[in-house]
């Protein structure tokens, strides 16, 4: 969802809600927890909301009461971001539910895990399922969280070198060729599992574990009348960050 669209689809007709709905969008959409006066303003203009260059962003912000607080400084100036107060006046504005506490333990559980891995596409795989997750899309969120584990994965089994590697995969298919790291990509993901355990990177209760996230994210990724809760979705992320991050 857009932010033009999700101003619309929230009803925001004054200055405040506008400002408001701004800064849930920023730090659900996009993971952006906090803006100042001068980003809000050009996500407006962004946005194509009229007058939106002559509004007095910051005037509604530092009039907003409990309902935001200025974090820190940036080199844009203060940045501001909502206060619980503030999430839950746009959920009533927008008629969105009210949040659930183990969704949010979750979303904040992964943002800082993503915040520690160094390698560049696993974070982003993370970061995505963050985003998934913050906006309660949960079969993405599972998805996206067992494509970083996948790399992460790759990533282990390659640094045992393809003359290791390659014996190991074909134990599972006869004709694997294994002489560069893409070729790990043609690996069945639960071949990759079951070589990780082989060479030692995870062991046999981990694996277990692993296979059951797989289970979970082919379910999820495949159309059909699955639709994972909340606490299935979060012990899913827990046992893949508990085991590979």
């Amino acid at each position: 969802m857009t932010l033009v669209e999700f101003l619309a689809s929230s009803g925001s007709r004054t200055w405040r809600d506008r400002v408001l709905a701004t800064l849930y969008w920023h730090a659900h959409f996009k993971d952006e927890r906090a803006l100042s006066g001068a980003a809000v303003r050009e996500a407006l203009q962004a946005a194509r909301v009229p007058r939106a260059k002559q509004a007095n962003v910051l005037d509604v912000l530092n009039k907003a009461g409990a309902l935001v607080d200025a974090v820190s400084e940036g080199p844009k100036g203060r940045l501001w971001s909502l206060t619980p107060t503030g999430e839950g006046a746009v959920r009533a504005l927008a008629g969105l539910p009210e949040t659930q506490p183990e969704l949010e333990h979750g979303v904040e559980e992964l943002r800082k895990v993503a915040a520690t891995i160094s390698d560049g596409d696993v974070r982003e795989y993370i970061e995505e399922a963050v985003l998934c997750l913050s906006v309660s899309a949960l079969r993405a969120s599972i998805v996206f969280t067992w494509v970083g584990a996948t790399r992460a994965l790759q990533d282990r089994v390659w640094s045992h070198g393809p003359r290791m590697i390659e014996p190991a995969a074909q134990k599972y298919f006869a004709k694997t060729k294994v002489s560069k790291y893409e070729d790990l990509a043609g690996l069945k993901e639960a071949t990759l599992l079951d070589v990780a355990r082989d060479l030692g990177e995870i062991d046999k209760a981990q694996w277990t574990v692993l296979k059951q996230c797989l289970d979970t994210r082919n379910q999820c990724g495949h159309p059909n009348k699955y639709r994972p809760g909340i606490l299935k979705a979060k012990s899913h992320i827990e046992d893949i960050v508990g085991i590979l991050f």
